[in-house]
C-alpha cells in the first residue's frame, strides 16, 4: 500500500493503494490494479468495507468517476484538430460537483470522415456524451448515436444561440452566420430552440439530363456549352449552336 492514511490530502492522480488491499469508492478510480485519487480532497479508509474514498474538506462524499455507458452532460472547454476536452457537469441526470473531465477523439464523433473537431463542435458547446473507457483520466467519451451530440451551440461570431436548420447545419438568427455541428436528435429543445428547416442552405438542382437548372438564368455551369445565356439560344453558347444548325442545313 502507498504511504497514505485517512485524512491525508491528495490530488487527482495520486496513488493510494492496490486493488487487493482496498477497493475504489467515491472520488477514486482503478487502473491496472492500482487505485488512484480522482479528485482533490482527503483520504477516507473504510477497513470494514475494505474500501477507500476521497472526500471534500467538509467530509462529504465526492461523486464517483463515470462508468462505461454512463450518459454525461458537459461543456466543451477546448476543441483541437483531433480531440476535444469536456468539463462534465451532469452524470445520469445527477449534478457533478467535483472536477471531472472527459475527452472525445475525432474518431468517436461520427462514422463519416471529419477533417477537424472544429467542424463538429467548438468551445462553449453543451454536449451529451456516453462514457466508453473509464480506466483513465480524462474519461473517454463518444457522441456517436442519435441521442448524443451537441445539444446547444453558440455563434462563434456574436455568441447568439445557433438555430438548427437541417441535418447538422446551423444558422445564427442575429448575424446570419452559418456553422456546422454534430448535433443530438433533440438539439435545442430543452433550451426553447425550434428547428428552422426553411433556413437551410440552398442546394443545386439538376434536370433529368444532368444540367444545373440555374445555367439558363445566369450562364456558366459544369458543361462544355456553358457561357453567357447558358443552354438558351440567347447566350454566346446559344449563338454557336445556331450557327452549327445553319451549317448542317
Amino acid at each position: 500500500m502507498a504511504d497514505v492514511k485517512s485524512g491525508d490530502i491528495v490530488v487527482p492522480g495520486d496513488q493510494l493503494c492496490v486493488i487487493e488491499e482496498l477497493s475504489p469508492s467515491y472520488g477514486t478510480y482503478e487502473n491496472d490494479g492500482i487505485v488512484y485519487a480522482a479528485a482533490p480532497g482527503a483520504v477516507s479508509m473504510d477497513l470494514k468495507q475494505r474500501s477507500i474514498s476521497v472526500l471534500d474538506t467538509d467530509g462529504n462524499m465526492k461523486l464517483a468517476l463515470p462508468v462505461v455507458d454512463d450518459i454525461l452532460l458537459g461543456e466543451v472547454v477546448n476543441a483541437y484538430e483531433q480531440r476535444a476536452e469536456i468539463a462534465i457537469v451532469r452524470r445520469n441526470d445527477e449534478d457533478v460537483h467535483s472536477g471531472i473531465y472527459g475527452e472525445i477523439h475525432i474518431s468517436n464523433v461520427t462514422r463519416r470522415f471529419v477533417k477537424s473537431m472544429h467542424d463538429v463542435m467548438r468551445g462553449t458547446d453543451i454536449i451529451r456524451a456516453k462514457a466508453i473507457n473509464t480506466h483513465k483520466i480524462p474519461t473517454e467519451l463518444t457522441v456517436i448515436g442519435p441521442e448524443l451530440g451537441v445539444i446547444l451551440a453558440k455563434c462563434s461570431r456574436c455568441g447568439n444561440p445557433l438555430t438548427l436548420t437541417t441535418y447538422n447545419n446551423m444558422f445564427c438568427l442575429r448575424c446570419e452566420n452559418r456553422e456546422n455541428r454534430e448535433v443530438a436528435s433533440d438539439y435545442g429543445q430543452q433550451f426553447g430552440l425550434e428547428a428552422r428547416p426553411d433556413l437551410a442552405p440552398r442546394r443545386r438542382s439538376y434536370d433529368r439530363d444532368g444540367y444545373d437548372q440555374r445555367d439558363d438564368r445566369r450562364g456558366g455551369g459544369r458543361y462544355d456549352d456553358r457561357s453567357r445565356g447558358g443552354r438558351s439560344d440567347r447566350g454566346r453558347g446559344g449563338h454557336d449552336r445556331q450557327n452549327d444548325r445553319r451549317r448542317r442545313n
